[in-house]
């Protein structure tokens, strides 16, 4: 299908496809159709633009998954304002120091951060969006406005990422990115969703694979969007069900926790079509259970693994017609994927080096920080190409394997080893649920040690070092496994690797 990227978010949302009158948003109880999101992004358009809002201004949601934050997002496009997606749970002085970076002309809260962040928010106007109810309180009455007409170079979102070489930043988003993500990922599946699929929406939209796939290509596709606001295994399952949920986004950890959820099976996911996954290593035996799982319901689920980045809009690679071990699939539908060394030039098939991703659904750079920007968008071939800061090899056919973070290459003798290898390979074990592999030194030489969450026996722990010895050459073998009770996690909910390397690569 063709489609016009060059206009605003709203816009291309609305012409993309055709809308019905079918649900557009749904939560719990509460639902929304079509011509009513609509009209309600109108009537939140107008009380913003009532509260000085204008092209250009920032206006941040620091909001669960509710429906005021879908409603909100299209609305700041309708004027041509920014969208600052925020972590709804930040602590107040980092709460602050985004308002002190970005200066919005409004701040939406609920019932979660109101008593936290509502001191916090500089002269920002605040609106309160209740977690129980549809409602924005503090948003003046309609008044008239003029719709914004875009050309997709304006920025549309800030979102928060750790960017490509782990400084945090804030990213800026623009429509034409966005845009182009959702048309090229809808493009690259053949356009196979419709008003007949459902997608739950459980990851946060302050994380752009929630926004920008759960949300903007859904509602593109004129699927109904079924939000949670936060994780739960039995919820989910729920919701699955009730709601004959056909689609849904995950990262590995969760699909876990479903996967030994005993009611996460039969009639209860008979409906789930598509699972994609990301954000983290997906295993084999991840997809074996999965697949088994399917097999035992009758069900046609099919897990598939991606790859992508805030800097890409999220999906850049994406597992299409079969997975392949250790893959994350073929660049998606006009996304050019180069792997290079470390002089930017292009490495053989096979060969690891850093990936390279060029395309319309590129970012725009980081706000206020030209330096950041430079370091990250580089010029080749006369392209703009996104470093990602992370290593990966390709095969004959296109396919991508990821390979792990750059910073996190371990030099042992002179060789390469990545830690992420490393880690597929031991959660090939049954007994291996979440594993790290980190650095030490002693007596001035590098050596492996396996962090393993959760308790395993010493016997375990030997056949793990013997089982990577037999699947990979002896610079990978562990030098000692350590259990960890719990990894901690970062506010993106990964695994936060540089404070496990602190603690226990001393």
């Amino acid at each position: 299908m063709q489609f016009d990227i060059h206009q605003s978010l709203y816009d291309f949302m609305r012409t993309y496809h055709v809308k019905g009158d079918t649900d557009a948003v749904v939560r719990g109880y509460a639902k929304m159709t079509f011509p009513r999101f609509f009209k309600e992004v109108d009537r939140v358009a107008s009380g913003l633009y009532s509260l000085g809002v204008r092209k250009g201004d920032a206006v941040v949601l620091a909001l669960p998954n509710i429906i005021q934050s879908v409603v909100a997002t299209y609305a700041l496009s309708r004027i041509g304002a920014v969208a600052s997606m925020i972590h709804p749970l930040l602590s107040a002085d980092e709460f602050a120091a985004a308002i002190a970076k970005q200066e919005p002309k409004a701040v939406f809260l609920s019932d979660i951060n109101f008593r936290t962040f509502s001191n916090r928010c500089g002269n920002a106007k605040k609106v309160f969006c209740p977690f129980l109810s549809y409602a924005y309180v503090g948003l003046p009455s309609a008044v008239f406005f003029e719709p914004y007409k875009g050309d997709g170079e304006e920025p549309v979102f800030y979102m928060q990422s750790g960017g490509t070489f782990g400084e945090p930043k804030t990213l800026v988003l623009s429509s034409r990115a966005a845009n182009a993500m959702a048309g090229n990922l809808l493009n690259y599946l053949d356009d196979k969703f419709d008003e007949n699929n459902r997608m739950l929406v459980v990851l946060p939209m302050f994380h752009g694979f929630g926004l920008c796939v759960g949300v903007h290509a859904s509602l593109c596709a004129n699927m109904t969007v079924v939000l949670m606001p936060r994780f739960n295994v039995k919820k989910a399952t729920k919701v699955i069900a009730k709601n004959k949920i056909t689609t849904m986004l995950a990262v590995p950890r969760m699909v876990s926790k479903l996967l030994a959820y005993d009611k996460f099976s039969g009639r209860n996911i008979e409906s789930l079509q598509d699972v994609y996954v990301g954000g983290d290593a997906v295993s084999d035996d991840l997809i074996a259970q999965f697949d088994a799982r399917m097999k035992e319901c009758g069900a046609k689920g099919v897990l598939s693994p991606g790859y992508g980045l805030s800097e890409t809009v999220t999906v850049c690679t994406l597992t299409k017609g079969g997975f392949v071990q250790g893959s994350v699939g073929n660049a998606i539908l006009n996304v050019e994927a180069r792997v290079v060394d470390e002089n930017l030039v292009a490495v053989p098939c096979g060969d690891a080096g850093e990936l390279l991703i060029s395309g319309e659904q590129i970012f725009s750079g980081y706000l206020n920080d030209d330096e950041a920007t430079a370091k990250t968008l580089v010029q080749i071939d006369g392209k703009t190409w996104v470093r990602t800061g992370d290593l990966f090899k390709s095969d004959g056919e296109g396919r991508l394997y990821y390979l792990g973070r750059k910073k996190r290459l371990i030099k042992i003798s002179g060789m390469n080893v990545f830690p992420s290898e490393i880690e597929r390979v031991a959660r090939e074990l049954s007994f291996v649920d979440e594993c790290i592999a980190i650095t030490y030194v002693e007596n001035g030489k590098p050596f492996i040690r396996l962090l393993v969450e959760g308790s395993i026996s010493d016997a375990q722990k030997r056949a793990a070092v013997a089982h990577i010895a037999k699947r990979m050459s002896h610079w990978n073998v562990p030098s000692s496994v350590v259990c960890v009770e719990e990894f901690p996690r970062t506010k993106m909910s990964k695994i936060d690797v540089l404070k496990l390397q602190e603690e226990y690569g001393r």
